[in-house]
């Protein structure tokens, strides 16, 4: 298979002026079949866990249809692309290109440990990356004023929040307590409660006050990487993937939205937009938001085991922004402003990519999302644009927003996953009272014929990250070959 030929069978196309000559062949040069099987699998979702547990059937001889409800790979993998201009959960308003001559992704955008999964994937493509903390630091927003982290440093109460959180994986209380509880108790303070938020709410996709903190807890405790945080210096994220998984393509029925599977018989029956098609195995990898809501309609019923672990995970609402501005006005060596009350996460997402340092990427999370999801983009990027005039004064972010030639309108760019109809929020997370036998529960197989993937399913404490998605997807692949050769 040529490059030009799987680059359009994605319908997409790579990002304008970005190239990716590792990308791929598809020359037929593995060996033969190891297993002899002539059933097919079927595997909900092209995202990372889709992917990989496609890639390893076909490595193995085993035939797959992939079903994607979307026209695109990746999932919550998604990079905006110049063709991108107003979907239903997409605005790049007014339908003005961004001038940032690096990627800007509009969901992962870290690789998360040196050593995890998605790393080594990203390591054997070649990819460059940039450590972006290490010739960078986080500032802080307290009492509505910018504070180095230098200076925080100096303030006890901020000691104190920094002392919980960097010891909260070793935390126990409680079985209903929630990550805001758990600070309480350990005596942070009013003040620096939203700097607890950025740390151990947004970044986990919710609000502090909904987190569980002792499934949070064990959770991190659980994770093996070194907890670097690189990015990718010039190649779109969504591109690697296409890269490293581009034989899985041709296996893919695109912007094919399953609504039921029956999984009673002999056969599964997977109904879709597009009809029905029968397998013998599959592979969900939906998200946790998708089976919550329903969406899926299972014959038999999902097990009680099941339904009893998805009611104690959740998936809150979520947003990102990408704003550009004129000047830098909140220094060019800082990676992420944290602690805000409308943007508890303003990453700099330009650091060691790029001379034109002048690009935030404003992820919320949770309860804040929610707010801003109901407003306008214009109103809920001026909501942003309102505290950063007040942490750093005299109107900056308001006087330097890139603005439209035509009207003086506001540019951004804003992806809503909330209102993403195939998504419907972030990423998960664990409920108060919850655990992670919960997502081992989830991820459990239903039989020989119903195996789980994605990363809600990851029992290793990396949910919520495209690792975690990655290495369910190995899983439920390898549990999917041992009922192949039961």
């Amino acid at each position: 298979m040529k490059r030009r030929k799987a680059i359009k069978q994605i319908g997409l196309g790579l990002s304008a002026g970005l190239t990716l000559p590792w990308l791929s062949s598809c020359k037929a040069t593995d060996p033969g079949p190891e297993i002899k099987y002539d059933g097919v699998v079927g595997i909900i979702g092209a995202g990372a866990a889709g992917l990989l547990a496609a890639d390893i059937l076909i490595s193995k001889g085993v035939k797959v249809k992939i079903f994607e409800a979307s026209d695109q790979v990746g999932g919550r993998v998604r990079t905006f692309r110049r063709s991108d201009v107003s979907t239903d959960s997409l605005t790049v308003f007014p339908a003005a290109l961004p001038y940032s001559d690096f990627p800007l992704e509009l969901g992962a955008d870290k690789i998360i440990g040196s050593d995890s999964k998605w790393a080594e994937i990203v390591k054997l493509m070649k990819v460059p990356v940039v450590d972006f903390r290490s010739s960078s630091f986080d500032g802080y927003i307290i009492d509505n004023v910018f504070v180095s982290e230098g200076d925080a440093l100096l303030d006890g109460d901020f000691v104190t929040a920094k002392n919980f959180n960097d010891s909260f994986a070793t935390f126990s209380g409680g079985a209903t307590t929630t990550v805001l509880q758990a600070a309480q108790g350990a005596g942070v303070t009013t003040r620096m409660q939203p700097i607890v938020n950025s740390w151990l709410g947004n970044r986990y996709g919710s609000s502090s006050d909904r987190i569980g903190a002792n499934a949070l807890a064990e959770a991190l405790a659980l994770i093996e990487h070194d907890g670097k945080e690189l990015t990718s210096s010039s190649n779109p994220l969504q591109d690697v993937l296409l890269s490293r998984y581009v034989r899985a393509v041709s296996s893919i029925q695109f912007n094919t939205k399953v609504q039921s599977i029956s999984y009673g018989g002999e056969k599964v029956d997977i109904s879709h937009t597009n009809g029905t098609d029968t397998v013998d195995k599959v592979i969900v990898t939906v998200p946790v938001s998708i089976l919550k809501a329903g969406d899926i309609n299972f014959s038999p019923a999902l097990p009680g085991s099941k339904t009893g672990a998805l009611s104690r995970i959740g998936m809150d609402a979520s947003i990102r922004f990408i704003l550009e501005f004129k000047r830098n006005f909140y220094g060019e060596a800082i990676a992420a402003l944290l602690g805000g009350a409308e943007g508890p996460d303003y990453l700099n997402s330009a650091v060691g990519r790029s001379e034109l340092n002048k690009t935030l990427s404003i992820t919320i999370n949770g309860a804040k999302a929610e707010q801003l999801s109901a407003l306008s983009g214009t109103q809920a990027v001026q909501h942003l644009l309102d505290e950063m005039d007040t942490v750093f004064g005299n109107s900056l972010a308001t006087n330097n927003i890139r603005r439209d030639t035509a009207d003086n309108s506001l540019v951004y760019t804003m992806k809503d996953w909330t209102k993403d109809p195939l998504i419907k929020g972030g990423f998960s997370y664990p409920l108060p009272g919850g655990s992670n036998a919960d997502r081992t529960a989830l991820a459990a197989p239903v039989g020989d014929k119903l195996f789980f993937a994605g990363e809600a399913t990851d029992d290793k404490g990396e949910f919520g990250t495209v690792s975690g998605a990655l290495n369910s997807g190995e899983r439920a692949a390898f549990e999917v070959i041992d009922a192949i050769l039961a």
